[in-house]
């Protein structure tokens, strides 16, 4: 072995992709690591209980603050980590909704890629799970890639 052996250098999308990759594999990784290590019931809770300290530091920003906002940071922000979204904004019986169109799962594609069950109860579920107690939202799903639709498709108002 040589004294010394450099690392290899590999092109910034390659890098890009990977860090994607590992960042949309973290929380299904983690979830079924801790069902693995705690079993089924103990490992949910444990997850839901880390999910929960998670979102609350993630969403503290958006607290008292309107959908609007939100969609928003999400239209800025989803894309550098792999996500393709839309947003369609309309007014429905008097209220405003927001039709949140996700076109892209890195967090789906990464699953699949590993051969690692659906990532929707660890993710999805629980953003909007807790957006709900945190009042951030109210989220709909209405269409799911991985029930045959073309997009994930949620449909968000205001928490009364």
């Amino acid at each position: 072995m040589k004294d010394k052996e450099m690392g290899r250098e590999m092109p910034w999308e390659k890098q890009r992709e990977l860090l994607m990759e590992s960042d949309a594999i973290r929380l299904p990784q983690l979830y079924w690591d801790l069902i693995a290590a705690y079993g089924e019931s103990q490992g949910k809770k444990m997850y839901e209980e880390l999910y929960d300290v998670s979102f609350k530091r993630r969403a503290a920003p958006f607290i008292g603050k309107d959908v609007e906002d939100i969609m928003e940071f999400e239209l800025n922000f989803f894309p550098a980590l792999g996500w393709k979204i839309w947003i369609e904004r309309k007014e429905e019986n008097g209220e405003p909704v927001w039709y949140e169109h996700l076109d892209r799962c890195p967090h789906l594609d990464a699953c699949r890629k590993y051969n690692l069950p659906l990532p929707c109860e660890q993710v999805c579920d629980m953003d909007v799970k807790f957006g709900q107690r945190y009042k951030l939202a109210t989220w709909k799903r209405l269409k799911h890639m991985p029930s045959g639709d073309s997009e994930c498709m949620f449909r968000l108002t205001r928490c009364k």
